[in-house]
């Protein structure tokens, strides 16, 4: 089973995971970083690691899920999965994170890490629309 971690600006990663038990119920063991905004990237980075490391233990692989591009969360996400990535630990990252995007990669989780990324990733990008 794909392990999903996220890094993100808080409190959005528990207010996330927060949703996606109330619509979903049980959604198993997802790994919360809210990073706040005075965090240094070199102290938050070992906890990230540790998670993506104990999550992906059997081999199938970690999301890491973050919210955006070149913040910090986003920067501790790639150096955590750079690290993991050094151990054997096969990873993968999203960003731009939103409701859709969980709910898909917790329903698709026992798919291979690559399919779990692209189911991911279509529901974030098919969840954002215009409604008139």
């Amino acid at each position: 089973m794909t392990g999903i971690v996220i890094v993100v600006h808080t409190p959005l990663g528990s207010a996330m995971l927060d949703c996606a038990g109330h619509v979903m119920g049980k959604v198993g063991d997802v790994a919360v970083h809210d990073i706040m905004a005075d965090d240094m990237p070199d102290a938050r980075t070992p906890a990230v690691v540790a998670d993506i490391l104990r999550l992906g233990r059997d081999g199938s692989g970690v999301l890491v899920l973050t919210d955006l591009v070149g913040a910090t969360p986003a920067n501790i996400a790639k150096r955590a999965v750079l690290e993991a990535q050094a151990q054997g630990v096969q990873c993968a990252v999203l960003a731009g994170l939103n409701t859709p995007m969980l709910l898909r990669a917790l329903t698709y989780r026992g798919l291979s890490l690559a399919e779990t990324r692209e189911k991911a990733l279509a529901g974030g990008v098919q969840g954002v629309l215009r409604v008139d």
